[in-house]
């Protein structure tokens, strides 16, 4: 593991073996030996505080030995964070695989190459970037103990006229307790209600994921999961669906992670 002084590395044009466009990966390498390392989504967000939608200040809220890594993203992020195509006015979606087989094959031994991969792995991101985190669980589960999702899209699969069936709340209801650890966040309120009857709760103020969050949460403690020690939920009352709000907020998951 490196030693010296905190600092953000980048590498251009990572995943040119994958069907996918290769992409800029971001790196905050901590001082001293990391024993922690994070893979996010949305690369592009996380350090840059002039960054278009705002940035994360990930650096400034980065735990003591946790490595960060931020994969950006391309014009194909809808497609790539989701893991079934649905209908959003067109229809999008469906390369999740390719995207978590690029993180897979790639870029984790991209970083295993440069800095050697700390004991701890885990994965985060926000809205999309939380869906494609728990399909990223579901895909590899003995590759991670930590999987996080701040404000995900979990409904993803039933936005459209035709439920699929395949959300990850049905993922998720379906599957064993997995042996990582998941970390559940949203803003946003109630009341919620399952307006199509499709058996995915739809927000009832249009904000947030809050109450497929909350379903998602109430789904993985039926089957098995225990709150505050394989799964950690965080409701920040109102909290808009934006960067800032994520950057707010995102010392809970790090902090949950870095104490595994």
């Amino acid at each position: 593991m490196p030693s010296g002084q905190a600092h953000l590395e980048r590498f251009f044009e990572v995943g040119l073996a994958s069907p996918l466009a290769p992409r800029v990966v971001r790196v905050w390498v901590p001082q001293g030996a990391a024993t922690h390392v994070l893979y996010l989504h949305d690369g592009q967000n996380l350090f840059n505080p002039d960054a278009i939608w705002g940035g994360w200040r990930l650096d400034e809220a980065a735990p003591a030995g946790m490595m960060l890594v931020g994969i950006d993203n391309t014009a194909a992020r809808m497609d790539e964070y989701t893991q079934v195509p649905d209908d959003i006015g067109s229809t999008v979606g469906g390369l999740a695989d390719d995207y978590a087989a690029l993180i897979e094959d790639e870029v984790r031994p991209l970083i295993a190459a440069q800095y050697g991969e700390p004991a701890k792995v885990g994965t985060l991101g926000s809205s999309l970037g939380g869906l494609i985190s728990l399909h990223i669980g579901l895909s590899y589960p003995s590759g991670y103990d930590f999987v996080g999702s701040m404000s995900g899209t979990l409904g993803w699969g039933s936005i459209g006229p035709t439920h699929t069936g395949e959300t990850m709340i049905e993922h998720y209801d379906e599957a064993a307790v997995q042996p990582f650890a998941i970390y559940l966040d949203s803003g946003g309120a109630g009341p919620c209600a399952d307006s199509d009857a499709d058996g995915i709760e739809d927000d009832g103020s249009g904000t947030d994921n809050f109450c497929e969050t909350e379903q998602m949460r109430d789904v993985l403690s039926a089957a098995g999961y225990i709150i505050d020690d394989n799964l950690f939920h965080w409701h920040e009352p109102g909290a808009p669906h934006n960067e800032q709000a994520w950057a707010d907020r995102v010392f809970r998951p790090l902090a949950i992670f870095a104490a595994l």
